[in-house]
């Protein structure tokens, strides 16, 4: 009997934090939304390896998105302005060219206007982004990212 309760617990503990994927699930192409979203996350992404100011300034929204990453030493936060990054980004002599090592995570969008997205850049980052679709475009108004 101890051992039907044991095994249970630690298969459970053994899988915690892993997504198991059915062959069997149909999963639904992706909304427009949620494809106009991923575009503008790509912008930054793709145009950061590139050292592309237009798709960066295209990804960001001008003058209000802001980036924030835990300190390099000690306690707290670093927090910085976009504005102040695009340009260093695209400015980059030796860019890291297209990547495809990435992966959404989970892409999130709350009444067509909103949109929360987590991203995997396989061995530099984890970002958390913030979206707000103005003017009928997304664009990223805050970065939160942990390096891996």
């Amino acid at each position: 009997m101890k051992q039907a309760i044991l095994i249970p617990a630690l298969l459970a503990a053994a899988t915690a934090g892993c997504t198991t994927v059915h062959t069997n699930q149909v999963v639904a192409a992706p909304s427009a939304e949620e494809a106009a979203v991923k575009a503008a996350v790509l912008d930054y992404f793709q145009g950061q390896g590139q050292a592309s100011a237009d798709r960066l300034n295209k990804a960001f929204a001008e003058d209000v998105a802001v980036m924030v990453s835990p300190a390099r030493e000690g306690p707290g936060f670093q927090r910085r302005e976009m504005s102040e990054i695009i340009p260093a980004w695209a400015s980059n002599s030796n860019p890291i060219g297209e990547r495809s090592d990435y992966s959404f995570l989970s892409v999130e969008i709350v009444d067509d206007r909103l949109a929360t997205v987590t991203f995997r850049s396989t061995d530099r980052f984890y970002d958390a982004l913030t979206l707000i679709k103005h003017s009928g475009e997304w664009q990223i108004v805050a970065k939160a990212y942990v390096p891996q």
